[in-house]
């Protein structure tokens, strides 16, 4: 008997069943392990040994043939499993019950069954996908449930099937595959933004979704497009003929290409590719290749560049402007020289005949050599004040070269406070009898051992300075004293104060610049000197380690204050 003529006796045979005709030929579920091989009585008797014969050699064929199929089983049009293999069996306890307590397959599993009432229901296959796990390790199946259908009842259920296969092997591969393609995208999108592709013509054929973010056009747009619409490679440097290595099939790799931004503003792109071939007959198939958007990377680079550009620029002009200076300050050490020079030159010439001046009016006003008429002597009195008063400009002229020429000695030593102050207000206001118009009756002034570390000739120099300043700035009614105290940081504060017109707000700090004076204008000012007195004081004093500052209320007075640094008591 030929396998075409088997399969239609068991077709038959399984519509019979399904139907309620034959009994002989089915399956007990629940015996079915001892069903095989083994003889069963027939339900029906039929005609003849040779009948029952086949028979068996049918049901023998259908058992090998079960148990070697992918797991199924058949239920009548109730839903109650009339046939079912080993193999669906074996498995119907993952799908549909748990490990405890399984019943037998004498009756459908709850969930099978409501596939089944979904099938009588509808009548349309269903599909479904199952996921268990048998021996610690996940397997996967796919079933696909349907109605069967009397050939002679009009189409009539007589029956529901169930095919159950193993698609784990597939599964498995398709979710390494899927891991292997997340690694691969993982590394692309590490090493570079989008992926392209074109045929032979260089249109593209892929085009990944990234590239929509430099350019603002969904990636499935472009394709069929041609890749120079995209824009086109840098000409400068490496980039040059880039074009023309593509339309040679050669690789390449980094080429700059620059792209529209969606901003309107170029974007910039690395790209690389390769030539594709066919395997069998070598024929150009087109490129594939990267692209990594470099252009942040760019501009960062081209403001560097730009800024390092504007730094050499502006680096050399410092350089031009440094020589310059450098030739400004060696000709102004050269004329600082020749002023010095000059200076000294000339502090010498004049002092020279300035001194024989004043001592020749001076031995006039004495009337050494004899009497000398009372006009006369007026005119040598004159003559000898004159004299003085040039000679003190000269002097000042010449202490303010040495200071700014760092040509001046500074001898401090411990010096008793009461004797500077005494020593200065007698050379600008000598006492008469007991009386002079210095007020030097604060307490501290008396101290005698009261000492500042100062060179004495440069703070007597000063305070007398301070002094005649206070009694040609005070009204003959007004008062002028000094004041002793200590200062801050260890210093002594020796104030020179006075009753005068006082200094504007805005112009005390003026008065220590030199030539500066507060009567502004030279040709009505009514009190004589050159402007530098206090320039030269305040220059002295820092020499000294100290300071001379100002205070002053304009129609009220003045305090210039010289700070000293305190010496130790002498043993």
């Amino acid at each position: 008997m030929g396998f075409k003529v088997v399969m239609s006796v068991t077709q038959k045979s399984l519509r019979d069943l399904l139907q309620g005709t034959n009994q002989g030929i089915g399956i007990d579920a629940a015996n079915a392990d001892k069903a095989r091989g083994e003889s069963t009585k027939p339900a029906v008797k039929r005609k003849g040994q040779s009948t029952l014969k086949r028979q068996a050699g049918h049901k023998d064929l259908l058992n090998v043939l079960f148990d070697r199929i992918t797991p199924f089983y058949l239920t009548d049009s109730s839903g109650k499993i009339v046939i079912s293999n080993k193999a669906f069996r074996d498995l119907a306890p993952h799908l549909y019950w748990s490990d405890e307590d399984l019943p037998s397959l004498d009756e459908t599993p709850a969930a099978l069954m409501a596939i089944i009432e979904q099938l009588y229901a509808n009548g349309e296959e269903i599909r479904r996908s199952h996921t268990i796990s048998i021996d610690n390790k996940e397997n996967y199946f796919i079933s696909n449930h349907f109605a069967i259908r009397s050939d002679s009842d009009k189409g009539k259920i007589i029956g529901f099937g169930g095919i159950y296969e193993d698609v784990s092997p597939l599964a498995r591969a398709t979710q390494k595959a899927g891991e292997m393609e997340g690694w691969l995208q993982d590394v692309i999108r590490s090493s570079s933004d989008w992926l392209w592709a074109v045929d032979h013509n260089f249109n593209l054929t892929f085009v990944s979704p990234r590239i929509s973010e430099a350019i603002g056009t969904p990636a499935q747009t472009l394709t069929g497009r041609h890749f120079f619409t995209l824009g086109k490679f840098d000409d400068d440097g490496e980039a040059s003929g880039t074009q023309k290595e593509m339309e040679t099939h050669r690789p390449f790799r980094n080429r700059t290409f620059l792209m529209e931004g969606t901003d309107g503003h170029p974007r910039y792109v690395l790209v690389s590719g390769v030539p594709v071939f066919a395997e069998d007959s070598g024929r150009f198939e087109g490129y594939r290749g990267t692209g990594t958007d470099v252009t942040r990377r760019f501009k960062a680079e081209k403001s560097a560049t730009d800024a390092k550009a504007e730094l050499e620029k502006t680096l050399e002009e410092l350089r031009q402007r440094n020589k310059d200076l450098v030739l400004a300050l060696e000709k102004s050490q050269v004329a600082d020289k020749a002023k010095i020079d000059f200076l000294a030159m000339m502090s010498h010439e004049l002092r020279t005949p300035l001194n024989c001046i004043i001592g020749f009016s001076d031995a006039a006003t004495q009337k050494v050599h004899g009497p000398l008429d009372q006009s006369y002597v007026e005119y040598f009195k004159n003559i000898h004040k004159a004299g003085g008063h040039l000679l003190d400009i000269i002097n000042d002229i010449l202490d303010t070269a040495n200071i700014e020429s760092r040509n001046i000695a500074i001898d401090a030593i411990p010096v008793r406070v009461r004797e500077l102050v005494e020593e200065a207000a007698n050379m600008v206001d000598p006492k008469v009898g007991d009386k002079r118009r210095i007020e030097t009756d604060n307490g501290q002034v008396a101290d005698p051992g009261l000492l500042v570390l100062t060179d004495r000739l440069r703070a007597r120099q000063i305070l007398v300075n301070l002094l005649s300043n206070a009694i040609k700035f005070t009204p003959d009614d007004g008062r002028v004293g000094v004041e002793v105290g200590l200062g801050a940081d260890g210093l002594i504060d020796i104030t020179v104060w006075d009753t005068g017109i006082g200094i504007p707000a805005d112009e005390q700090e003026r008065v220590f610049d030199p030539f500066y004076q507060v009567e502004k204008n030279i040709l009505s000012r009514e009190t004589e000197g050159t402007g530098l007195g206090l320039a030269i004081s305040r220059q002295l004093a820092q020499l000294m380690e100290g300071d001379l500052t100002v205070e002053s209320i304009v129609g009220e007075g003045t305090r210039f204050t010289l700070s000293l640094p305190q010496a130790k008591p002498i043993k």
